[in-house]
């Protein structure tokens, strides 16, 4: 398996009235969900989560990217703080799985079918 980071960003709210729950924004809560539930499907050393400040889509919160060398980078947004983790997790666990990141379409889950807003293509060499 290919280490991968998931980027998280940290200040996203839950929804749009509710930004946070007894001080805990949506974003945080979902990378306290994420780091439990890849350590308990034993993916904590395959996907490291790297917190963000923002990823400028504050009006669709949570926003995460997946990435790695030489594999595609999958840009998702809009998806639930309550709810996303495992499906990030599935999703995580395929794509470490892909040589190139490029996870079938048709064995992607619908939270991350409707979450994709961006699939970018790996950096050149040397970038």
């Amino acid at each position: 398996m290919t280490p991968a980071t998931l980027f998280v960003c940290s200040l996203c709210q839950f929804s749009a009235p509710e930004k946070a729950r007894a001080g805990v924004s949506g974003g945080q809560y979902l990378i306290d969900q994420l780091q439990a539930d890849l350590a308990q499907a034993n993916l904590a050393s395959a996907v490291q989560i790297q917190p963000v400040r923002c990823m400028a889509q504050c009006s669709q919160p949570c926003n995460v990217t997946l990435a790695a060398p030489d594999k595609l980078t999958f840009i998702l947004s809009n998806l639930s703080p309550t709810d996303a983790s495992q499906a990030l997790v599935d999703f995580c666990r395929q794509y470490t799985e892909q040589p190139d990141g490029k996870v079938p379409y048709r064995e992607r889950s619908a939270a991350i079918h409707g979450a994709t807003a961006f699939i970018l293509p790996p950096l050149p060499p040397g970038s």
